[in-house]
């Protein structure tokens, strides 16, 4: 599973998001945005990022204890990970509702033009509140994904441990989402996303502002993973009970209503040529 520093983008030059890899456990490489300057590290608010270590750990226990057939204590860890993961996105969801007005686009190059004149040196950088959303999206796939992989063999306590872990993930993405839609500042013009990413292609010097209209597109190869996650598991799983094939057949057309929503609202954006 990822750390909160591996779940969200690693580039985000030319308007675009690529998902980092999964990491072993919290101790993964560091989340990086390439843009023409040295590589650095995104910087989240503690109110996401300590919850988010503590749901990615919890969700491990889990994992473990079920892999061991300890079902009592595996039911006790998916606890936690419903509530630190329910907490995280309360975080998320407060930095994107306090966050100052985006600054205007001619503003914003000017300051780059500025900080770019001063010196070379890379300081810190803060998470904008749209990855630090992304972040707690990502973590949401990540329990998503691991849940759906353990219903394989569950069944009694263990399995209505994972199915209500499961649907509570699947059903506080669903309003994160909205909360997003409703909080979100607005997006420019989609006229505007596209110049601005032909821009940013053709210079080191100016990155396309990172905002929900960025990063949203990106949960789609999210639920697309899930849904083949789901599927596979379905048609190859040596122990997949009843009530577990019911249960990833409900997942997966919640999954695909969300993955629907998403690019009603947040079309992918094409450059022009």
């Amino acid at each position: 599973m990822r750390s909160i520093r591996a779940a969200v983008p690693l580039a985000l030059a030319a308007g675009l998001v690529a998902a980092a890899p999964a990491a072993a456990d919290a101790k993964a490489a560091p989340e990086a945005r390439a843009s023409g300057s040295p590589t650095v590290e995104l910087i989240y608010p503690s109110i996401v990022r300590v919850r988010v270590g503590r749901a990615e750990r919890a969700l491990e226990r889990a994992t473990k204890r079920i892999e061991n057939g300890d079902v009592a204590k595996a039911a006790l860890s998916l606890k936690v990970v419903r509530r630190q993961t329910a907490a995280a996105w309360r975080g998320a969801k407060y930095v994107i509702r306090t966050a100052p007005p985006p600054v205007p686009p001619e503003d914003l190059r000017r300051l780059r033009r500025a900080r770019a004149s001063q010196d070379d040196a890379t300081g810190p950088t803060y998470a904008s509140p749209a990855e630090t959303g992304f972040a707690v999206l990502s973590l949401q796939h990540d329990v998503t994904a691991e849940v759906v992989q353990l219903i394989d063999g569950s069944h009694g306590t263990g399995l209505k441990a994972l199915s209500t872990t499961l649907y509570l993930t699947l059903d506080r993405r669903d309003r994160a989402i909205q909360d997003i839609k409703a909080l979100a500042p607005a997006p420019p013009p989609r006229e505007d996303l596209a110049h601005a990413s032909v821009r940013a292609r053709a210079s080191q010097d100016e990155e396309a502002p990172v905002g929900f209209e960025t990063v949203m597109p990106n949960t789609i190869g999210q639920f697309d993973d899930e849904t083949q996650a789901i599927e596979a598991t379905k048609s190859d799983a040596t122990d997949l009970t009843a009530g577990g094939r019911r249960l990833l057949n409900r997942a997966g057309v919640q999954i695909a209503a969300t993955k629907n929503v998403v690019n009603t609202i947040w079309p992918p954006v094409v450059p022009e040529d």
